[in-house]
């Protein structure tokens, strides 16, 4: 009953701070691309540069997936990824290195790894009509399923919420989850079906990579961007409870921790 009167409590406070939340992020979205002369392009062109370069290693160097249209398949599990992995890699610090903005705005802590989750959300949602319009002119024309796209995003930004939640409160008294984060995110890359379709996988990896949660996580954008198709419904189950056990636990470790938080920042 303790730890439901957390959660409760936790996310009451993010929404008395919705205002402020909403300015962050806007904020941080305008600050990123500042004095960038391509500015907001810079949302599509990160994920087509790294779209280019997979799509030459594994297509067309390597030739070890042939896949029908696997530009749009990459693109289409690249984009995600990069909310996941920029979120992570944003959010593993916001905590730490916000402790001024905390103090002086009198603001809960676990605003900041929200910014970061929600202001990457933004560049997710910028390259999201460009994937759409790519796989069209591909011959892969949305159908309804992608009236369910923003079930599958809602399953995304909670897991991805409580995942930085727990990596920003755990790097205040341990600065290493920093590098720790980072290391983990390229491992986690390779370790995800994103280059390469789940079904080319040999069968003794395939029960370990199923239960990887960014492969529950992310074949759900493939299923409805690529295949045009409903979500497997485990699947997206399985999602779903990777989302509740990271929100449980970031929230868990946070206000556990949040007065030792409160006075080491």
């Amino acid at each position: 009953m303790g730890r439901a009167v957390w959660l409760i409590e936790h996310f009451r406070e993010l929404w008395r701070h919705r205002v402020l939340i909403s300015s962050l992020v806007r904020r941080e979205v305008t600050l990123r691309y500042r004095g960038s002369v391509l500015g907001y392009l810079w949302t599509l062109l990160n994920p087509l540069l790294l779209l280019s370069v997979y799509y030459l290693v594994f297509s067309q160097f390597m030739r070890v997936v042939t896949v029908e249209h696997y530009a749009v398949f990459l693109f289409v599990g690249i984009l995600p990824w990069l909310w996941l992995a920029s979120s992570l890699n944003n959010g593993v610090l916001s905590i730490a290195i916000g402790g001024g903005l905390i103090t002086r705005v009198c603001m809960p802590p676990q605003v900041l790894p929200c910014v970061a989750v929600l202001s990457n959300l933004a560049n997710f949602v910028f390259a999201l009509p460009v994937v759409i319009a790519a796989a069209w002119l591909a011959g892969l024309a949305p159908t309804p399923a992608l009236l369910l796209l923003p079930l599958v995003l809602l399953v995304l930004l909670a897991f991805l919420y409580g995942l930085s939640l727990l990596a920003a409160t755990l790097a205040v008294p341990f600065r290493d989850m920093q590098f720790l984060v980072q290391n983990a995110v390229t491992i986690w890359f390779f370790l995800t079906p994103i280059a390469y379709p789940f079904e080319t996988l040999p069968e003794g990896w395939k029960p370990l990579l199923a239960v990887n949660p960014a492969t529950a996580l992310i074949h759900p954008f493939q299923r409805i961007l690529y295949e045009r198709g409903l979500p497997d419904p485990a699947t997206l189950g399985l999602g779903t409870l990777w989302a509740l056990g990271a929100i449980i636990a970031g929230v868990f470790v946070f206000e556990r921790l949040r007065q030792r938080l409160v006075e080491e920042i």
